[in-house]
């Protein structure tokens, strides 16, 4: 959204990260509505929003409510919190027949108190691989991101981490640490490699101060899986010490509570970590819907299990395997009713071994999100594991996705440009993401379709897809199908796609995708969901009702997120669907 977590003008301050409006220190109460108008209004930083954008924002479009008079009653409410006067309004303007304008916005202060320091942003470069050995490739990435997450927690108060798919675009640029320092505004880097000496296996690491190219720390560790744990202690510690006098006890007990006992299970758990990362950012709509291969996530689980078998009592382990759990359902591959209740039960036993391990609350966060449909219980655990670790771009992206569907746009996207601050370079597939559930398809369009650009992430042109085809730009929308479909390794279901359109246009393609599902339900578990939204697309609102109908019983976990499904957005305004979505809502 591109507005400050703190917005100031006169004596107000607007919390967006607290959803909060102060005078002098002291709390004013807003109604949700009237809040969501003025942190919209705040987001435009003293430029004018018009009627209609204010209603597509914070109503979806949803034309079917009086609109009119609920804009009216919100500009006059934030105007008696504000004190404003209506008749010569100081802070809330209106522009006749084109729309309003916050006045008064003061610009964020450049001379920050030594309490309000900027934040010393680190990044960790992947680890280079120098064995020979190509198998040690996921390793050496699941270092890099493990020790991203482990610093993340030293000082959240003071250290950016930025995220791991960001230092992923690095690898092999060849740019010197001068030049990413700049392209990327960071203080700190930390460069590390994988090598072999004969039989034996070192890790290497080195901090660098970006100011004066200065490393002020550096280590060679080995046998490698105990030297993994060293390096994520010792670079903490020699962070910390080169921004404030010492480590203190409280983070060298915090690290030390996250490293297992047996350095074996931190091994397995670093790569499990990896491809479950490298599976879980397809967009799940998307991925479900053309069977993408799941084989990242059983690999997870895999190691998973060994590190919680090497240590019963590591508590990543534990968190790892409830996002597994989570995310094969999420993506498509088990009911709901056998992959929650595992994936709460494994979040609770790392809250129960680490009650302030951030990643315990984030999976906690995720079942009360998909499968209580409980936002409250989710918000909960999605705050406090940033409280823990700000730098944790996983959460923030949630607890977005989160935000939007539950009708909270303005504060979505401020946790999507939170997200985007972390993670600037891997975050642009999320921030289409964004778009997409804010129904700014036509932005999404404009923003990422470019035929000259070819480095583009495979969730982006997911998205295409969608956004193409809900503007109805069939032609585009196979296109990014097919791209998709081969940079997600399924080049057959690309060319089937493709010939499909070729022989019978957009319905052959949507029948044939049908088909293809009813065959998958026939031979096994098939969210229901999936054959709503399709009869969705195909114009049979009685199918879709009857398929909405199994997803509800069934607690389908995407279905929470019928306000922002585009799929159904003409389907909205109906009495059946409105009734629908009040027994999804707690």
């Amino acid at each position: 959204m591109g507005t400050h977590a703190l917005v100031r003008f006169a004596d107000f301050e607007l919390d967006i990260e607290r959803y909060q409006l102060r005078r002098a220190g002291h709390e004013v109460r807003l109604e949700h509505l009237p809040m969501e108008l003025l942190i919209l209004l705040a987001s435009r930083q003293g430029e004018l929003i018009s009627r209609a954008d204010i209603i597509r924002t914070i109503w979806g479009g949803n034309v079917f409510r009086d609109t009119d008079n609920g804009i009216n009653t919100a500009i006059r409410k934030i105007r008696i919190a504000l004190g404003d006067d209506p008749a010569n309004p100081q802070y809330v303007k209106t522009i006749k027949g084109k729309g309003y304008r916050l006045d008064g916005i003061e610009p964020p202060a450049l001379d920050a108190s030594p309490a309000q320091a900027p934040a010393v942003r680190v990044l960790v470069l992947p680890f280079a691989n120098m064995t020979g050995d190509p198998a040690q490739d996921d390793f050496c990435d699941a270092l890099a991101n493990e020790t991203s997450a482990t610093l993340g927690m030293v000082k959240p108060e003071q250290l950016v981490v930025i995220a791991r798919t960001t230092a992923a675009r690095y690898r092999r640029t060849g740019k010197s640490i001068a030049e990413i320092a700049r392209e990327l505004a960071v203080d700190y880097v930390i460069e590390g490699s994988l090598a072999r000496d004969g039989r034996r296996v070192r890790i290497l690491a080195t901090l660098i101060r970006c100011a004066d190219q200065v490393q002020i720390w550096s280590r060679a560790h080995e046998p490698a899986a105990q030297g993994a744990l060293d390096i994520q202690r010792e670079v903490g510690a020699a962070l910390a010490a080169d921004i404030t006098p010492a480590l203190t006890k409280q983070h060298e007990i915090v690290l030390a509570r996250r490293m297992p006992i047996d350095p074996a299970a931190h091994d397995a758990y670093l790569r499990g970590r990896y491809f479950w990362y490298r599976r879980v950012h397809f967009d799940p709509c998307f991925a479900a819907h053309h069977a993408l291969n799941g084989e990242d996530f059983f690999r997870s689980r895999g190691y998973f299990d060994t590190a919680v078998e090497r240590d019963p009592t590591y508590a990543l382990g534990y968190a790892g395997l409830s996002n597994y759990y989570g995310a094969t359902v999420v993506h498509g591959f088990v009911p709901p009713e056998e992959g929650w209740p595992v994936a709460r039960a494994m979040a609770e036993r790392a809250l129960e071994l680490e009650p302030d391990l951030p990643e315990a609350h984030h999976a906690m966060g995720a079942v009360h999100y998909f499968f209580d449909w409980d936002w409250r219980k989710a918000e909960a655990a999605f705050l406090q594991s940033l409280r823990l670790n700000p730098s944790y771009p996983e959460v923030h992206r949630l607890y977005a996705r989160m935000l939007h569907a539950i009708g909270r746009e303005s504060e979505g996207q401020a946790a999507m440009a939170r997200a985007e601050k972390i993670d600037p370079l891997g975050f642009q597939g999320s921030r289409a993401y964004g778009l997409v559930l804010s129904g700014k398809h036509e932005e999404v369009v404009s923003e990422y379709f470019s035929p000259s650009r070819n480095d583009r992430p495979p969730l982006v042109y997911q998205l295409l897809a969608t956004a193409f085809e809900v503007k109805g730009l069939f032609k585009e929308a196979v296109d990014a199908t097919v791209e998709a479909l081969i940079r997600c390794a399924e080049p057959p279901k690309a060319a089937t796609i493709r010939s499909r359109w070729e022989t019978g246009g957009y319905d052959a393609v949507l029948r044939g995708h049908l088909d293809d599902l009813l065959a998958r339900h026939r031979n096994g578990y098939l969210s229901p969901l999936l054959l709503a939204e399709t009869y969705a697309r195909l114009s049979q609102p009685d199918a879709m009702f009857h398929w909405l109908e199994i997803a509800l019983a069934e607690r389908s976990s995407r279905l929470f997120e019928l306000h922002t499904n585009p799929w159904f957005q003409h389907y909205r305004s109906t009495g059946k669907f409105r009734n629908l979505e009040k027994r999804v809502r707690p």
